[in-house]
C-alpha cells in the first residue's frame, strides 16, 4: 500500500451506526435500504386475485454520484442501522410485515408537538394495530388506530373517527391538506392526520385508508370519478349499461355486481343479469379495477335513500325513496 495514503486512512474517525444513521436523512436511508432489499426472496404465492394499488409515496430522486471514502463508509453504516431490524437487530424478531419485504422503520406513527397539541400521522400503514396503541400510550393517549382498504384517491387519509363522551371539538381534530384527494362533497381539503390535545384523557377510535391487498374489496371509497379513481373523467349517468361497459373495458375495468331497486328492496344482480339497454344511475369503486353500478330500466331514479354499496344484499331502502322517472 502507498505509505503516503496509510496515515490518511489511519486518521479517519470511526463512526458508529447510531451516529451514521443520524447523518443520513430518513428519505435517503429508506431509498438506500430499498435498493439493498430489492432482491429479497419473494413471498409465498397466494391465490389468484386482483393486484392491489400501491400506496402513494413522495420520494426524492436518487442521484448516483461518486462518494469519498469516508462518506461512503457513513452511507453504508447508516444503511446497516436502518436494515438491522431485518435480521432482528440485537436478538429481536425481524421487524418486517409478512406481506412485504420492505424495511419497517422503528416507529409506526410520527408525533409532532404543536403548542398544546400533538399532531399524529401514519408512517407505516402495514403495522400491527398493537404497535399503534403502544405508541399512543407512550404519549399518554388512549387511542385505537386501524387501517382499512380504501379506493386509491383516499389512501392515507382519515376515513372515520369516533371519540368518547364529553370529548370537545377541540380535543381531537383532523389535519387537512388541500389537493390530496377529493371528498364526497366535491371538496379537496383531505384529512391526512389527527391533532390531539396534550393531556387528553378520553378515548378515540381513528380509521385510516390504506391500499387494498390483492383481492380485497374496498371498505371506504371516494367518488368513482374522482382524480385517481378508475372512472375519472367519465360521463356515465343516464347512459345505457352496454355503452358504459364498453367504455369501462377500454380502461380494463370490470363490474362484478350491480344494484337495482325492485319495489323497496335494493337487489343484487350479477353480470349477465342486467340488460344492456338499462341505464346507469350511479357508480362506486369496488376493488382494484372494479366498480359497482347502480342500474335500472329508466334513465333516472331517486337514489338518495338507497343503502350504501357496502350494505348487505336485500337491505330495504327508505320508505320515502320514490322513482322520478
Amino acid at each position: 500500500m502507498n505509505r503516503d495514503i496509510d496515515p490518511l486512512i489511519g486518521g479517519l474517525a470511526s463512526v458508529t451506526d447510531r451516529e451514521a444513521a443520524a447523518l443520513l436523512p430518513e428519505d435517503a436511508a429508506t431509498a438506500l435500504a430499498d435498493r439493498i432489499t430489492a432482491t429479497a426472496a419473494p413471498s409465498a404465492p397466494s391465490a389468484p386475485a386482483v393486484p392491489s394499488a400501491a400506496p402513494r409515496r413522495r420520494r426524492s430522486p436518487v442521484v448516483r454520484i461518486g462518494l469519498p471514502l469516508a462518506a461512503a463508509g457513513v452511507g453504508c453504516a447508516a444503511v446497516t442501522a436502518v436494515v438491522a431490524t431485518r435480521d432482528g437487530g440485537a436478538g429481536g424478531k425481524p421487524d418486517i410485515t409478512p406481506t412485504s419485504p420492505r424495511v419497517v422503520l422503528a416507529a409506526a406513527l410520527t408525533f409532532s408537538r404543536k403548542g398544546g397539541y400533538i399532531d399524529v400521522r401514519v408512517r407505516d400503514p402495514l403495522a400491527d394495530p398493537k404497535r399503534y396503541r403502544e405508541e399512543f400510550a407512550a404519549h399518554g393517549l388512549n387511542v385505537t388506530l386501524s387501517m382499512v382498504p380504501a379506493s386509491p384517491s383516499i389512501v392515507g387519509t382519515v376515513v372515520m373517527m369516533d371519540t368518547s363522551e364529553h370529548t370537545t371539538e377541540r380535543d381531537v381534530t383532523t389535519i387537512t391538506a388541500k389537493g390530496e384527494c377529493e371528498t364526497g362533497g366535491g371538496g379537496d381539503a383531505c384529512p391526512v392526520g389527527v391533532r390531539i390535545r396534550s393531556g387528553y384523557k378520553g378515548t378515540a377510535t381513528i380509521v385510516f385508508g390504506r391500499a387494498a391487498r390483492p383481492g380485497e374489496q374496498y371498505d371506504s371509497t371516494a367518488p368513482a370519478t374522482a382524480p385517481g379513481e378508475v372512472m375519472h373523467g367519465m360521463t356515465y349517468r343516464k347512459h345505457r349499461v352496454g355503452a358504459v361497459l364498453t367504455a369501462l373495458r377500454e380502461r380494463h375495468v370490470t363490474v362484478p355486481e350491480y344494484r337495482a331497486v325492485e319495489g323497496n328492496i335494493s337487489k343484487v344482480l350479477k353480470p349477465g343479469q342486467v340488460p344492456p339497454t338499462w341505464y346507469v344511475h350511479d357508480a362506486v369503486p369496488w376493488a382494484k379495477n372494479q366498480v359497482l353500478l347502480f342500474v335500472g330500466p329508466n334513465p333516472t331514479e331517486n337514489l338518495r335513500n338507497q343503502p350504501p354499496a357496502s350494505a348487505p344484499p336485500g337491505t330495504p331502502i327508505s320508505p320515502g325513496a320514490t322513482s322520478t322517472s
